[in-house]
């Protein structure tokens, strides 16, 4: 059994976003707030952090423009619960130890965003969890999915184009690859959708599973070559899932229980296949699954930590050290396992 080492690298209050990557030779953390202007940006290299100016709090995601090391893009303002409208996604600049923050796109709801480079040109995806809320119960309005076409970092405010506006509540958004290219997932109550590159610069979305799914997560369990998905199910739910694809079909090889799941992501440490999850309630676990069987659905749970209260996790490898992010929100930390 895996026995985990922690370092708290970040303490951020009601700390949500936690996304590492790597710039160049070098890998980062970028971590915010759900509630305050607290936005930082960590590098694992040395141990600095660097405070990212200009936000106004609400953020969700945190991710860099690929090309340029000094350029990153966020989505704020959508502030619990789910109190968005004048949320958007902000640019951010860097130079030295100074930033220069701005709003790029008012999008009300914004939830989500990332960005993929096709043929040299950067992509920007951004998910809303509705286009408009009487109030935090109100889920009659689907969400959007927004593209934004990043040529040259306009300096003026940017415009996006709609390319679906059918997905409700939207929670999940990951990379993965399908037919050999890589792609991103988007998740909601009508099921997870994939983007397809048609033509040039234009994109569809196009279905992949039709129940309803909070986040999800894509690895090989059983070393075949072929990935399994895993899921959240429902929105903010209380079961973890994982499905291997039988031809066209998803059938269900493992289930077990989570309490407000919250925070899905999988990856390798030690050579293994681990799912990472958070519990936002109940136990307030941070817990980590690894498949011992998959055909006989055999699995050992571990909680890597109680009362963390987890919000968004990662894993992830720097040389030859297996690492797991997780921005503990109970705890108000951003905390590094390895």
């Amino acid at each position: 059994m895996i026995k985990y080492n922690k370092k708290v690298i970040l303490e951020i209050e009601a700390v949500y976003t936690a996304n590492a990557f790597q710039i160049g030779p070098s890998f980062y953390i970028g971590g915010g707030s759900e509630t305050k202007p607290e936005v930082f940006l960590y590098d694992i290299s040395n141990g600095s952090s660097s405070k990212v100016t200009g936000s106004p709090g609400g953020m969700m995601s945190f991710i860099p423009v690929p090309g340029d090391p000094d350029l990153f893009i966020t989505v704020m303002g959508l502030f619990p619960p789910f109190k968005g409208m004048e949320a958007g996604l902000f640019i951010h600049r860097r130079a030295g130890d100074d930033w220069a923050s701005t709003r790029a796109l008012h999008l009300p709801f914004a939830h989500r965003c990332e960005i993929l480079n096709r043929d040299g040109k950067n992509y920007l995806f951004a998910a809303t969890v509705s286009k408009y809320k009487e109030n935090p119960q109100d889920w009659s309005n689907p969400g959007e999915i927004h593209l934004v076409l990043l040529e040259d970092i306009p300096g003026k405010d940017w415009e996006s184009r709609i390319i679906d506006n059918r997905v409700t509540r939207n929670h999940g958004m990951t990379r993965t690859r399908i037919d050999g290219k890589e792609t991103i997932c988007i998740s909601g109550a009508e099921g997870i959708f994939y983007l397809e590159q048609v033509a040039d610069d234009d994109w569809i979305t196009r279905s992949m599973f039709d129940r309803e799914v909070s986040e999800m997560t894509f690895i090989d369990l059983d070393g075949d070559g072929e990935d399994e998905l895993v899921t959240i199910e429902p929105f903010h739910g209380e079961t973890l899932n994982v499905y291997k694809k039988e031809g066209e079909k998803w059938e269900l090889r493992f289930s077990d229980y989570i309490f407000f799941g919250h925070g899905l992501s999988s990856g390798f440490v030690n050579d293994e296949p681990v799912i990472v999850v958070g519990n936002r309630s109940g136990s307030l676990a941070l817990e980590s699954f690894t498949i011992s069987d998959l055909s006989k659905g055999t699995c050992e749970r571990k909680v890597i930590e109680e009362n963390a209260g987890p919000t968004q996790t990662q894993v992830f490898s720097v040389g030859n050290t297996d690492y797991i992010l997780s921005s503990n929100q109970r705890k108000n930390e951003v905390v590094l396992y390895y």
